[in-house]
């Protein structure tokens, strides 16, 4: 969301998603699109907002409200989550190649900014050549770029094929990005060498580490100092902004204090503790 976006573009990265939201609530619900998608506008680009959708026209139109205030959208394949699953959503659509390319084309077809960028992030077949096949027929289509998360839908700890996404990023002539398990900036740079891919997109990653990208090994205490003024600024949800701060003082932290600070229950709680322990 906007406050954590605008801590990681603090510390070097170059492009934001928004989490995922469904298209359909999207464009049905003016409460969903005010709960869902912020932006100021000011510093927050490039920012592509991330889709669930399984229908090229809610697609389009979803496109057309953000279109304005974000540098594109990225439908998601690749959510392996039981309830995207079930609903068409997320991974399910690797298994259709057709309707995949179908809403790319449909949305390309109805923007008329051309700098307006159209992104798919999928995960991989057991059998690479369908991956392969449905990568081409997105390209073929008019997507802007393929990020690959190298497991496919059953996978959630196993080892990345980071194989498969250089076979991948050999077969297409438009820009690959490569995600999964990239935990530190030497990891980002293995990663580019072993698959070639134009790019690394991290997740899990950043909320550990949101300087991940300016080369800290762990979250410096400056970066938590940042994360409390942006989020006090934004009007962060306590809960929310509670979370970040537990993911991102894990490893900095002992499991006694961990067993403290994890059940703290508001915010003046949280930024006594951060100062009383920490002189944060």
């Amino acid at each position: 969301r906007l406050a954590f976006r605008t801590l990681v573009r603090k510390y070097k990265c170059d492009l934001c998603y928004t989490p995922m939201i469904v298209a359909a609530d999207f464009v049905r619900s003016a409460k969903a699109r005010d709960s869902e998608f912020t932006t100021n506008n000011v510093g927050d680009h490039p920012l592509i907002v991330q889709f669930a959708a399984k229908e090229a026209q809610v697609l389009c139109d979803a496109a057309q409200i953000v279109c304005p205030f974000a540098d594109g959208i990225d439908l998601n394949c690749g959510c392996p989550q039981r309830w995207a699953m079930a609903e068409g959503y997320g991974a399910s659509l690797i298994n259709k190649p057709e309707l995949v390319r179908d809403m790319v084309r449909h949305v390309r077809n109805q923007i008329d900014n051309p700098r307006f960028s159209i992104s798919i992030k999928i995960r991989i077949h057991e059998d690479l050549k369908r991956t392969v096949d449905l990568c081409r027929k997105a390209e073929a289509s008019g997507v802007s770029w393929i990020t690959v998360h190298g497991r496919n839908v059953e996978e959630r700890h196993q080892p990345v094929h980071y194989d498969a996404i250089k076979i991948i990023k050999q077969s297409m002539s438009i820009p690959v990005v490569a995600n999964g398990d990239i935990k530190t900036l030497k990891d980002a740079e293995n990663v580019h060498h072993l698959t070639g891919a134009d790019g690394v997109m991290v997740a899990r990653g950043l909320l550990a580490n949101p300087a991940m990208f300016a080369g800290y090994e762990e979250t410096p205490w400056k970066c938590i100092q940042d994360w409390v003024s942006i989020a006090l600024e934004h009007g962060t949800p306590f809960t929310c902004f509670h979370h970040h701060l537990m993911y991102m003082m894990e490893r900095i932290t002992s499991k006694q204090e961990k067993k403290v600070f994890n059940v703290l229950s508001s915010t003046s709680s949280v930024l006594d503790y951060l100062n009383d322990h920490y002189g944060v």
